[in-house]
């Protein structure tokens, strides 16, 4: 991803890091962290504005992204770094 994406993404969704994200990570025991790199973005539905605008920003770019769910079964992107 270019860093030029970045803007158009916050202006959708509060962007968050996978490395400042301990207790998340822990209350997701289910979801391998592993596979994500430490420098990660997260987004997370409930701090998006249009989850689905968000989405499909991101696919009309070809930003690689995974989206999962939580504990909770509220959805959020992991984009990798």
């Amino acid at each position: 991803m270019e860093s030029n994406h970045i803007p158009n993404i916050e202006k959708l969704s509060e962007i968050n890091y996978l490395i400042d994200s301990e207790n998340f990570i822990s209350e997701n025991n289910h979801i391998d962290f592993t596979n994500y790199n430490k420098n990660s973005i997260i987004l997370f539905e409930y701090t998006t504005t249009d989850f689905n605008k968000q989405i499909n920003y991101l696919n009309t770019n070809n930003i690689k992204h995974t989206i999962l769910s939580d504990y909770l079964d509220l959805q959020f992107i992991i984009i990798n770094i």
